[in-house]
């Protein structure tokens, strides 16, 4: 891999991997939206399957039900619980330490709204802090707009091509990325597309990947 400067991380499903918080974190969105258009839980259920065969963006699909992102993603907040579900974990914690003591910047870049994505990182243990650039649906038009791809890359004075980007999700984190012309690192079992640069099972191989090819 050539020099890379940047490596921006999806926290959601990258950093962590719970079932149990992603089904939780569904009925509280599922519940809020069902207040906020006035019709019943199962109502909301079948207006989110149509639209989610048009979008793999959850985010997406609120925008276009008419809802304010940033409210709706403060309410969550002030209802979700991701310390119920989410374990402290050190040894991602540990990573992006050793990442930024070889010289790396690091983002992260998540659909959720800034309140909501500071709880995850706090039940994860893991400092905001340790992000030079964070950028939320809060800041950018989320993915898989290249809205925040580019507001990061800008915030970091740098060029795609000395960037990487590590998510979960091919069409909603990789392929805005690959088609800015940054490198991708997907993470999770399963097949890979073909234009995915590299592949791990866990964020923590990405080490070897980072740390061990550049020295």
């Amino acid at each position: 891999m050539p020099k890379q400067k940047l490596i921006v991380f999806d926290i959601d499903g990258t950093l962590y991997r719970s079932d149990d918080y992603e089904r939780e974190l569904h009925k509280e969105i599922v519940e809020l939206l069902a207040e906020k258009l006035g019709c019943s839980t199962e109502e909301v259920k079948a207006k989110l399957r149509a639209l989610r065969k048009e979008t793999p963006s959850i985010s997406w699909c609120l925008i276009k039900l008419g809802i304010n992102l940033k409210e709706f993603y403060e309410e969550l907040a002030r209802r979700a619980n991701p310390s119920k579900y989410i374990r402290e974990a050190k040894d991602v914690k540990a990573l992006l330490g050793k990442l930024k003591e070889a010289g790396f910047k690091l983002a992260a870049h998540t659909n959720s709204g800034r309140a909501l994505a500071l709880k995850v990182l706090g039940a994860l243990g893991i400092n905001p802090s340790m992000f030079d650039i964070m950028v939320t649906s809060d800041d950018a038009e989320p993915k898989p707009s290249p809205d925040g791809y580019l507001k990061i890359l800008g915030l970091a004075g740098i060029t795609a091509e000395e960037a990487v980007y590590v998510g979960d999700r091919y069409d909603v984190d990789l392929k805005p990325a690959k088609e800015l012309g940054i490198r991708t690192v997907i993470v999770g079992k399963g097949i890979t597309p073909k234009d995915v640069d590299f592949k791990v099972e866990n964020i923590l191989e990405i080490e070897d990947l980072f740390l061990k090819t550049q020295g």
